[in-house]
């Protein structure tokens, strides 16, 4: 705050706003004309002017608008200056009339932030939950999958529940134009220290960026506080160690073990198909008999989200996955051809709760067996476990990284092969498949 003369030698009060406040759209700063070319009056007309400021500066709360900060201090300040015009004698009257004549200024210099900043005037008053609500209403007019959207929900509440926490405003009450990025640093900080993996403290970053930046959109903030906020250093194990793979002595003992050949048809294709083929577990557990196909005079996997309720994880993943000659001599097109008399899907598995997850009673099933078999809760390998064998056994092998990728259904690495090249033909796929083979 301080008391300054323009070059037109006419005095003005100006009060800078704190950053937390400019940083939700407000102005920078405050410049009214105090009327006058007379320090000594400008001192006396400063004092009030200045003190009005400051006690409608500090009443400034979450729910303040700033088209309605600037329409009062225009009015105050108004009100504020007839009052020096009704304490001057008429010959200074008319001395200040003439100064408004011949110098053009404005009730304050907010009016040209008003011009200025037009969006951010009329930018709505919304609570982080009623945010949250409207942006979980847009994703899912966006065809995200429900298990996506779960997600994303989750990492925001949590944000959300996390910054309201340390508030003593009630969590409704908290509002988005509100969270600045000392309040994104807290919470990455908070983050940190929950045991989550890097991964997943990455990924919940950067659904509360994905969520802000929708709010920008919306016009609820000005800023997005995540902008520049990340999980850190990354850690220092490679990242092909970060999901376990099953060793040739689990694999043996889950194969060879009396749980697993007393199982149902449906859990062992699925688990060989995961195993020989690289298959995600959810694409093994929602394919239809119709799905195996003959491409080429080869026997082949469609994986594809042409069913009504089958889908994919990306463009990527839709591709064909020659059958290997393991599952061939064990009778998987017999089988095939059983069920395709018989039902639509060609497994029993079903999607569950409103993520329609077609993998979750698989899972249950390989977990209940794992601990028949003796292989304890958290030190052993996974279902995923079984796509990862097969894509490190290919790596063993030699076989070139843009193969592995379309069986598994990776994008290209390679982006001459990406952009120009087309898909290799099953055939030149299945003579690498069946290289792959397991001690079993």
């Amino acid at each position: 705050m301080y008391l300054y003369r323009a070059p037109n030698n006419v005095y003005y009060t100006r009060i800078c706003l704190a950053k937390s406040l400019r940083d939700k759209g407000f102005p920078f700063d405050i410049k009214v004309s105090l009327l006058t070319c007379d320090r000594a009056e400008a001192v006396i007309r400063n004092i009030d002017v200045a003190g009005t400021l400051k006690k409608i500066i500090k009443s400034i709360d979450h729910k303040t608008r700033i088209n309605d900060f600037i329409r009062y201090v225009d009015e105050v300040i108004n009100s504020l200056r007839a009052q020096f015009d009704a304490d001057n004698d008429t010959d200074s009257i008319i001395n200040v009339t003439q100064k408004r004549h011949s110098i053009p200024i404005r009730d304050t210099k907010l009016s040209e932030h008003r011009e200025t900043t037009a969006v951010a005037q009329t930018k709505p008053v919304i609570g982080l939950n009623e945010a949250l609500s409207a942006f979980i209403i847009s994703k899912q007019k966006s065809a995200i999958r429900p298990l996506s959207i779960k997600q994303l929900e989750q990492r925001i509440g949590h944000f959300i529940d996390t910054v309201s926490s340390k508030s003593t405003s009630k969590a409704e009450s908290k509002c988005v134009h509100e969270i600045t990025s000392a309040d994104a640093m807290t919470y990455r900080d908070a983050l940190l220290t929950q045991g989550r993996s890097y991964k997943s403290n990455k990924e919940y970053l950067a659904a509360i960026f994905q969520f802000f930046k929708w709010c920008q959109l919306m016009n609820y903030s000005t800023i997005n506080p995540f902008d520049c906020v990340t999980v850190g250093q990354k850690p220092k194990a490679k990242p092909n160690q970060g999901r376990n793979r099953w060793t040739a002595t689990e694999l043996k003992r889950l194969i060879s073990s009396t749980a697993f050949n007393d199982s149902t048809a449906d859990f062992k294709w699925v688990t060989l198909m995961m195993l020989y083929g690289g298959l995600r577990p959810s694409e093994a557990c929602q394919l239809k008999p119709g799905d195996i196909k003959l491409i080429d005079g080869i026997h082949c996997i469609s994986v594809d989200d042409s069913g009504a309720v089958q889908r994919i994880k990306n463009i990527n993943a839709k591709r064909y996955v020659p059958i290997h000659k393991y599952l061939v001599e064990r009778d998987f097109l017999a089988f095939v051809t059983q069920r395709k008399a018989q039902q639509t899907q060609l497994f029993d598995y079903k999607p569950v709760g409103i993520n329609e997850d077609w993998s979750k009673n698989y899972c249950k099933q390989l977990a209940k067996l794992q601990t028949e078999i003796s292989m304890k809760a958290n030190q052993r390998p996974t279902a995923y476990g079984l796509r990862h064998t097969f894509i490190d056994e290919m790596k063993q092998l030699d076989i070139s990284e843009h193969i592995v990728a379309q069986i598994v259904g990776h994008a290209n690495p390679n982006i001459t092969y990406s952009r120009y090249g087309k898909d290799v033909k099953v055939d030149a796929l299945l003579k690498d498949i069946e290289r792959l083979e397991y001690d079993i």
